[in-house]
């Protein structure tokens, strides 16, 4: 028996999944409009980040003192990268036994580097997306890590507490901790060998809260560490920052942080470990 196809329609091509909507933070793809963007999680009531105040914060001490492993080994190799909204830098290594990670500090487990990368402002009275008490540093740093149970960062992103994010204010000096980083990025982008990032501290007291990542598409999954404590960089490495280029190669990239956002009740913890 022969079938006949004369007489019907073609079959239409499968259509993929909707292109994610462009973002940055200028014009229609701005801050203001993400939440109308990306209404699943930007339009959320926990967003961060927040004006962070260490008077009203809930004062507490702790016991769980931070175990820091593997921050004080070089890497064979790292890649640094300009994603056209940040600086961005990662070790290519995959393995969580080989990757630094974070213990205590009231984070409830041990949580795996994935990367680490900045936020900076146009001019240096900006450019942190966190406040301390009434205070916007002239950049921001952000130490990214996932839970280390879940495996991976794609994984993480599906738990509530999959992501901590220890946040540091670079503050304008004229000696730099972050010098080696911003000099790479001065030169060019690529893989580089043999390199200790001099950007680590773990002051305290700190301050902590939940909960969501301050980029697209802003899901409500991190758990905030913000030391009070500034690190240093010198204005000549913030231009260095501000002369990147974003994904039109044309416009450098600028004032690429979010404004603070609403508390909305969530309780923000000053926590001394002793």
């Amino acid at each position: 028996m022969k079938l006949s196809t004369r007489n019907k329609s073609p079959i239409a091509p499968t259509a993929g999944p909707p292109a994610a909507p462009e973002w940055g933070y200028k014009g229609e793809g701005g801050p203001e409009n993400w939440a109308t963007l990306f209404p699943n999680f930007c339009a959320g009531s926990s967003q961060s980040p927040i004006a962070l105040n260490g008077l009203e914060a809930t004062a507490t001490s702790s016991s769980d003192a931070w175990v820091l492993e593997k921050y004080d080994t070089v890497p064979d190799d790292m890649k640094i990268e300009n994603n056209g909204h940040s600086a961005k830098v990662a070790w290519t290594v995959t393995n969580t036994t080989d990757l630094p990670s974070v213990s205590g500090g009231e984070l409830g487990g041990k949580y795996t580097f994935a990367q680490f990368h900045f936020h900076w402002g146009s001019i240096s009275t900006q450019g942190s997306e966190h406040t301390i008490n009434g205070i916007a540093y002239a950049a921001e740093l952000h130490l990214v890590h996932f839970k280390t149970e879940y495996g991976s960062l794609g994984n993480a992103i599906a738990y509530e507490d999959g992501l901590a994010a220890l946040h540091y204010a670079p503050w304008r000096n004229t000696k730099s901790k972050c010098g080696y980083i911003v000099n790479v990025m001065k030169n060019t982008w690529a893989n580089e060998a043999s390199a200790r990032p001099s950007c680590q501290r773990t002051p305290t007291p700190f301050l902590q809260i939940p909960r969501s990542l301050t980029t697209p598409t802003c899901n409500e999954i991190v758990t905030w560490t913000v030391f009070q404590d500034p690190i240093t960089i010198s204005e000549s490495q913030l231009e260095q920052f501000r002369g990147l280029l974003g994904d039109d190669g044309e416009h450098h990239i600028e004032d690429n942080y979010r404004p603070v956002l609403p508390l909305n009740g969530r309780t923000v913890e000053k926590i001394t470990v002793s």
